[in-house]
């Protein structure tokens, strides 16, 4: 996607993850688009603030032990819950931390926007994965903290009901600059040996030994 058309750039880098229902590949996309940029040469972090159901660090194999809910708390300081992933050295990982009974109160005590503006700074990209809007509210009041929301539709499986109802549902509770995102769709008129991306789709590292040539760290 070309995140320039959303205006996405060196002064707006603040990017949130969302989509209607769990399942749509939100975290996903989300893990895929902070590799993305961190292979450009920009310093990324991804954060998870799917505080009622997180996912990526499970997907990461990142330890949980504490993360941006300990720091909402005030138990932890931002700098004690941000980890580097061995993926690249440029990607940066804020895990959950310990799930909160409430989740939504905690997001509204004034320190998401702190910590918001703490990453902004030491960032270039900022990516955030936030629950999907048909659960809990959540998404709408991190959305205001960002400057662009990437909204996640699943081809055959986000019910067309509610693809239909996303623009009226924007109208009503607005999403800064918002853009859908489609997921699944499978590739055409390409050869049998192209690149496929789907859902469980994982991100690691290999070495692949190259005849005659020093192995190179690949992506795959």
């Amino acid at each position: 996607m070309a995140l320039a058309f959303l205006g996405i750039g060196e002064k707006s880098k603040k990017i949130l993850v969302t989509s209607s229902i769990p399942g749509e590949g939100k975290s996903f996309i989300a893990a895929n688009l902070a590799v993305s940029l961190a292979l450009t040469g920009k310093k990324v972090v991804l954060v998870d603030l799917d505080l009622n159901n997180p996912s990526l660090g499970r997907v990461l194999n990142v330890d949980e032990e504490f993360g941006i809910s300990n720091y909402l708390t005030g138990d932890k300081e931002p700098e004690e819950i941000i980890k580097r992933l061995a993926v690249h050295e440029n990607l940066f990982f804020v895990p959950p931390g310990s799930l909160p009974a409430g989740p939504s109160e905690l997001l509204m005590n004034g320190k998401v926007k702190d910590i918001i503006s703490y990453l902004e700074n030491i960032f270039d990209f900022v990516i955030i994965d936030t629950a999907p809007v048909l659960v809990v509210t959540d998404t709408y009041l991190l959305s205001d903290y960002c400057d662009a929301t990437l909204y996640v539709v699943r081809h055959n499986y986000t019910p067309k009901m509610f693809i239909k109802r996303i623009a009226e549902n924007n109208k009503i509770n607005p999403l800064t600059n918002p853009a859908i995102i489609f997921n699944g769709v499978k590739a055409r008129g390409l050869s049998k040996n192209h690149y496929g991306y789907g859902y469980d789709y994982i991100y690691e590292y290999k070495q692949k030994p190259v005849k005659g040539k020093k192995a190179k760290k690949s992506l795959v």
